[in-house]
């Protein structure tokens, strides 16, 4: 199978990344993606856009061809009570919401105020995806995480930025290995999101299929396999 939709990638417009737009809808559709995500930071994250750019949205065309563009963004968890670096006027406007802890914005605690602070995120009606719960730096229950995302209908991310041996983030394989082996037994569905942060790697799983083979992850609970699943990541609470 191939994947279809990449819902995790940036542009020059979060601060630190290194393609336009254009460049990455020409790299999406170069390799056959039907869907893309754009999820640019929130403003909290240095250099990313201010909030009048998620508020614009609106002007970006959303059909390239066979390419359907969705306007979503990377929102920053700020705290240890999950509460996020966007309101709900904002988050509202969003196709969908990544919500993910990034050391810019709040500093790693012990494993109790981590966990509760990746669950209270996805307790959030507009979250609908929980990004790269996979960085020692940030110890999490695992088991906890993946349950709750159960209870909540909140996709659980396999981040395939987080398998490159350069990542900042601490132990990728080994805690995505232990997210994979949760997500299996409850059967919690997870979204391949490369976070590229330039237009070469959109859309490029590599790193993250070898490993979801290894382990013998059920193809049926990777969404991006099929654009039906698009549904499950759409936020809920979109206004019309």
């Amino acid at each position: 199978m191939k994947p279809v939709m990449d819902m995790h990638t940036h542009t020059i417009a979060s601060g630190h990344g290194y393609s336009t737009l254009k460049e990455n809808i020409e790299a999406a559709q170069k390799r056959g993606l039907l869907a893309l995500g754009l999820s640019e930071h929130g403003p909290a994250i240095p250099g990313g856009p201010h909030i009048f750019f998620f508020s614009n949205y609106r002007c970006i065309p959303k059909r390239f061809g066979d390419l359907h563009l969705y306007l979503g963004m990377e929102a920053n968890i700020m705290d240890y009570e999950g509460n996020l670096d966007v309101d709900s006027q904002i988050l509202r406007k969003m196709d969908y919401v990544i919500a993910s802890m990034h050391t810019q914005c709040c500093n790693p605690g012990t494993l109790e105020e981590n966990t509760m602070a990746s669950i209270c995120a996805m307790k959030n009606p507009y979250v609908t995806i929980l990004g790269h719960p996979d960085d020692s730096r940030y110890a999490i229950d695992r088991e906890m995480v993946v349950r709750t995302a159960k209870q909540e209908h909140v996709a659980i991310e396999i981040n395939n930025s987080s398998l490159n041996p350069k990542s900042a983030r601490t132990n990728g394989r080994e805690n995505v290995m232990e997210l994979l082996t949760w997500c299996k037994k409850l059967e919690v569905p997870v979204l391949m999101g490369t976070d590229s942060h330039v237009c070469y790697t959109v859309g490029e799983f590599a790193e993250t299929i070898d490993l979801m083979q290894e382990v013998d992850f059920p193809s049926d609970l990777i969404l991006n396999y099929d654009l039906r699943n698009l549904q499950q990541l759409m936020n809920p609470c979109r206004e019309a």
